[in-house]
């Protein structure tokens, strides 16, 4: 390990970690939060976006591109603000009267984009959704002993323990939408085209192309403010390349997107972005030869030149080289100077040929093999960062091939058929436990589940599950660290680098309250004004 790499390292960290607790770590998107944006209508705001694979429904696709999109027509109980923290959305108040029982009371007078009023068994409904065996987000649910109506106008939600995180966890996952219309077209053909959720907020669905575009217009019910957009254009690029020309080219007003470096100098247009709450990784899985070898992950964990990856794809600063799978930024809620002392304890694999030829020397394979990394076709940054381990790997005896995948093969890569894979995740909610609970747990080594390296380890299953129930922030920070410590030395994923949720905004438009928590779960176009 090169010292000046493991000293900025923890420099950097706690730089990090400082400027979060000071409340530094809002968008950096090139405007004061103040500067609101004109009061008046527009005809329509056109996004572009990668496509995904699936249904428009995030219970079915756990996609950041469907999170988005279904926010502007779906609403949660509670909802995220840009800093993270939370405020009522179709729950008008909350009850919290012991440390398992969550009462959410509902907002009267509210209407589905259908004109018909929302009511509790919606909200059951809905909720229960998240417990059904084929619901994506069941492992978010596993501490949800029941969910049950009480009178006509509250919900109940029992625990099976207390959680530290439970209210963030039902900021992205208690989405309300109508039972009756879910019901008639069924839980196979929900957010297929022409079977649209519906649901109250500000815009409505109103077509869906698989892998080409939405068209969302004006929801005629809404009560809220006045939505700045009389309708919404989501456009699906399949190369960062062609989101690039149709920004420059004005056929669209923004985009999210992968490889900053591509979009930071659109003429007309700024970048957007937010804390540094995506996280980068390499999966490697645990059952399968030659990754099943400890000694093999090691070595390409140390063969793995995460700073040149951020040189090919990121303008300076807008990502950091990653300790471990939870970045610094979820780490806001404990003390600081106790979440530096954690890191400093982490295992470490900074950029080390002679570490990783000594790492391989130890293994079952002393000269390499053949092997190749799997990567999403339409994700720019994976396939540069893969461009550069393929040449890496090489200068230790790896032979690794870059395998593109389409979109239609995304949504069946699981167990058998993930070997090394590039990856990348927002945490859903802002703490550590949001990156690490679908890739770490045993229970998510399954069809649909997100620990794609297949990783098993006992004792980190029970620290999982303590921590979240601990009594302290003390307590449970110090639970935390011993499972990364665990998850570090196995190394199931190389953790690569920490990115904000990144996005690109013509000059006509402010979007002073940009991050990934209000983007991916509110109807973050209400805050998509025009310019002066």
């Amino acid at each position: 390990m090169r010292k000046s790499t493991s000293k900025c390292l923890l420099g950097c960290v706690a730089l990090t970690l400082a400027m979060v607790v000071a409340g530094c770590g809002s968008s950096n998107n090139g405007q004061s939060s103040s500067t609101a944006g004109s009061s008046k209508s527009y005809a329509e705001l056109r996004w572009g976006q990668a496509p995904f694979p699936g249904a428009l429904d995030y219970q079915k696709t756990p996609w950041a591109q469907v999170a988005d999109v279904e926010s502007l027509a779906v609403q949660n109980l509670v909802e995220f603000q840009s800093n993270g923290t939370l405020k009522p959305g179709l729950a008008s108040s909350i009850e919290h009267p012991n440390s398992t029982t969550y009462v959410y009371n509902i907002r009267s007078g509210v209407k589905f984009s259908d004109g018909h009023l929302l009511t509790v068994a919606d909200v059951v409904y809905s909720l229960d959704q998240n417990l059904a065996k084929e619901s994506a987000l069941k492992s978010y649910w596993a501490d949800v002993a029941s969910v049950n109506a009480r009178g006509s106008s509250a919900v109940v939600v029992k625990l099976k323990q207390p959680s530290a995180v439970w209210p963030q966890v039902l900021a992205f996952t208690g989405k309300i939408y109508e039972k009756a219309a879910a019901e008639t077209a069924g839980e196979k053909a929900l957010g297929t085209p022409g079977h649209m959720l519906i649901g109250t907020g500000p815009w409505k669905i109103d077509s869906f192309t698989p892998e080409v575009s939405v068209q969302l217009s004006r929801n005629p019910y809404w009560s809220g403010p006045p939505q700045p957009a009389a309708k919404i254009s989501i456009s699906m690029f399949k190369s960062e390349s062609t989101e690039a020309l149709a920004l420059r080219s004005g056929a669209i007003d923004g985009v999210s997107i992968e490889a900053p470096k591509s979009l930071a100098n659109v003429p007309g247009a700024r970048l957007l972005v937010g804390p540094h709450v995506e996280i980068w990784y390499l999966i490697m899985n645990t059952t399968q030869a030659p990754f099943s070898d400890l000694h093999v992950r090691r070595a390409i964990a140390y063969a793995t030149n995460v700073q040149g990856m951020i040189n090919a794809a990121f303008p300076a600063g807008d990502a950091s080289e990653a300790v471990t799978l939870a970045p610094p930024a979820l780490f806001a809620g404990f003390n600081s100077s106790q979440v530096s002392k954690v890191f400093e304890t982490l295992p470490k694999y900074g950029y080390d040929l002679t570490a990783a030829k000594r790492e391989l020397a130890k293994s079952a394979y002393p000269h390499g093999f053949t092997t190749e990394i799997q990567v999403l076709a339409f994700e720019t940054l994976a396939l540069q960062a893969s461009e550069v381990l393929s040449s890496d790997l090489a200068k230790i005896g790896i032979e690794a091939k870059i395998h593109e995948i389409q979109t239609s093969e995304a949504s069946d890569l699981y167990g058998s058929k993930v070997k090394l894979m590039l990856e990348g995740i927002t945490s859903p909610y802002p703490d550590p436990y949001g990156a690490v609970s679908v890739m770490l747990p045993e229970s998510e080594i399954s069809s649909t589940g997100g620990n794609r390296a297949s990783y098993r380890n006992a004792e980190l299953n029970k620290l999982l599950t303590a921590q979240e129930a601990a009594a302290s922030p003390t307590r449970r920070l110090e639970l935390i660290g011993e499972l990364l410590k665990i998850a570090g030395s196995e190394e199931p994923y190389k953790p690569l680098y920490a990115t904000g949720w990144l996005a690109s905004l013509s000059n006509k438009y402010v979007f002073p309250s940009y991050s990934a928590w209000t983007f991916l779960n509110t109807p973050w176009a209400m805050e998509v004004k025009q310019a002066g």
